[in-house]
C-alpha cells in the first residue's frame, strides 16, 4: 500500500514536536523543519475556543502528531488521505511497539503483588480508539470549514450525528451498536483497588508527614490526582471536613468529604512548613528539598514509584480513587448517587461500575467455599450443616410440637 512498516516506524526519528506556546491553543505540533503544521493549529485553535481545557489540547495535539508522522513516513498529503491509508495507520498501530521504556518489561507480565498487568510496549486498544475519536473530529471540522477531504475518512459509526438509540422502543431490550470500522474492542473490567491489608502496607512505607496526608486524602476523598495537587491552602476547610477540588472536565469548583485522618496528617505536615508558605492562596503541596518548590503531578507520582520499589508493586494515584469509591460502595449508608456526586460523574452509569465485585473479595469467598467442602468430606459428622432458609417459630407454629429443628 507504499505505507512503511511497523518495524520501520520509529516516530522520534520521523520528526515533528509538541511544545507548549504562550498564546491559545497553548499547544503548537510543528513538521520536521520545525514548522507549525497550520491543518492542526487551525484545528486546535478552534478545539480550544469550545471551552477545552489546555490538557486536552496537548492530548489530541500529540495524537496528531502521531498521524502526521504516518503521512511523513508514507509520503501522503494530509488532505488526500482515504479510508485505506486510515486501515494502514491503525493496523501499523496494532504491529508496532512504542517508544522503548527505561526499564525493560517485568516478566511475568502481571505483578505479584497488586495482581496488575504491568504497562505494555504494544498501543492499546483505548489508545487507538482516541487516535480514531481525534482524527474523525479533526477531519470532520476541516469537512465543514471546506479546507479538507469533502468526505471524512475515519470510518464512523451508524447514528453518529443523532444521539445513538434515540428511537428505539423503551420496552425492548437495550443493544450496543456495532463499533466503527477500525475501532478495537476494549476489555470490560471492574475498576482496580487496594485491599486493605495492602493499603496498610503501603502506608506504612510513606515517610513523611506531607506523604501521608496526601495519599490519606487521595484514598478518601476520591479526588483525581491531577486535581488534588492543585490544591491551595484556602481550598481546605478543617472546620467543615471538606476540600474544594477543580474538576477536571467542567473546570467547576467541587467541595468534597475527606476523613478525619486526612487532616490531622495535613496539619502535622504543614506544622513543618515556613510561615510564608500557609498563606491563603498559596499551594497546600510543597516540595521537601530547599527551596521550596510547589509539588506537581510528576513528583506526586514520584512519591508513589518509590513506595512500590520497596513493596515490589505496581500501584497508580488513580488506584487510590478506585478504592475510595469502592469502599464507599461497599458502605450501605452511602447511597450510589452520593458516590456520583463525591467522583464528579455526570451519568450515573459510569458509577455503576464501582458495585462489581471486587477481584480479591471473590477470590477469599471461593477459596473459602473450597475449604468448606474439603472439610466436610474429610470430617462429614462435624461438618456444618446447611441452615434452613425458613425460621424455626413459624415451622412450629405451623407444624405444632416442641422447637422445631
Amino acid at each position: 500500500m507504499g505505507v512503511q512498516s511497523h518495524e520501520s516506524f520509529d516516530e522520534d526519528r520521523l520528526g515533528g514536536r509538541v511544545q507548549a506556546i504562550l498564546e491559545a491553543p497553548y499547544w503548537l505540533v510543528s513538521d520536521p523543519a520545525d514548522r507549525p503544521v497550520p491543518s492542526v493549529q487551525q484545528y486546535l485553535q478552534d478545539f480550544w475556543a469550545r471551552g477545552m481545557s489546555s490538557s486536552s489540547v496537548e492530548s489530541y495535539a500529540r495524537d496528531l502528531l502521531r498521524w502526521f508522522r504516518f503521512l511523513w513516513g508514507s509520503g501522503k498529503d494530509w488532505n488526500r488521505v482515504t479510508r485505506d491509508d486510515v486501515r494502514e495507520f491503525v493496523t501499523m498501530l496494532r504491529a508496532s511497539t512504542k517508544k522503548p521504556l527505561r526499564r525493560r518489561r517485568p516478566v511475568p507480565a502481571v505483578n505479584e503483588v497488586s495482581g496488575k498487568p504491568y504497562l505494555s510496549d504494544q498501543y492499546s486498544p483505548r489508545t487507538i480508539n482516541h487516535n480514531m475519536s481525534v482524527l474523525f473530529a479533526f477531519y470532520d471540522f476541516h469537512r465543514r470549514a471546506l479546507t479538507g477531504p469533502l468526505r471524512n475518512p475515519v470510518p464512523e459509526r451508524a447514528g453518529h450525528y443523532g444521539r445513538f438509540g434515540a428511537h428505539r422502543n423503551p420496552e425492548e431490550e437495550y443493544r450496543q451498536g456495532p463499533r466503527a470500522d477500525y475501532r478495537q474492542k476494549v476489555p470490560v473490567q471492574a475498576p482496580r483497588s487496594i485491599p486493605d491489608k495492602a493499603f496498610e502496607e503501603l502506608f506504612t512505607k510513606l515517610g513523611t508527614d506531607r506523604d501521608r496526608a496526601l495519599v490519606a486524602f487521595y484514598v478518601s476523598s476520591a479526588a483525581r490526582p491531577s486535581e488534588l495537587v492543585g490544591l491551595t491552602n484556602g481550598m481546605v476547610d478543617v472546620g467543615q471536613q471538606c476540600i474544594s477540588v477543580v474538576r477536571k472536565g467542567t473546570g467547576a469548583i467541587q467541595r468534597i468529604p475527606a476523613s478525619n485522618e486526612a487532616f490531622k496528617w495535613f496539619r502535622l505536615y504543614q506544622e513543618s512548613l515556613p510561615g510564608e508558605l500557609l498563606r491563603q492562596g498559596a499551594t497546600a503541596w510543597w516540595t521537601l528539598r530547599k527551596p521550596y518548590r510547589p509539588l506537581n503531578y510528576e513528583a506526586a507520582r514520584g512519591i508513589l514509584r518509590r513506595v512500590n520499589s520497596v513493596l515490589g508493586a505496581n500501584w497508580t494515584l488513580h488506584d487510590f480513587r478506585h478504592t475510595a469509591a469502592i469502599r464507599m460502595a461497599r458502605d450501605p449508608n452511602v447511597s450510589l448517587t452520593d458516590i456520583q456526586a463525591v467522583l464528579g460523574h455526570v451519568h450515573i452509569s459510569t458509577t455503576e461500575a464501582y458495585l462489581r465485585l471486587r477481584e480479591d473479595e471473590v477470590i477469599e469467598r471461593v477459596n473459602q467455599h473450597f475449604v468448606l467442602r474439603a472439610a466436610a468430606k474429610r470430617y462429614p459428622a462435624t461438618a456444618p450443616a446447611h441452615p434452613s432458609p425458613y425460621s424455626a417459630a413459624d415451622m412450629t407454629e405451623l407444624f405444632g410440637g416442641n422447637e422445631w429443628q
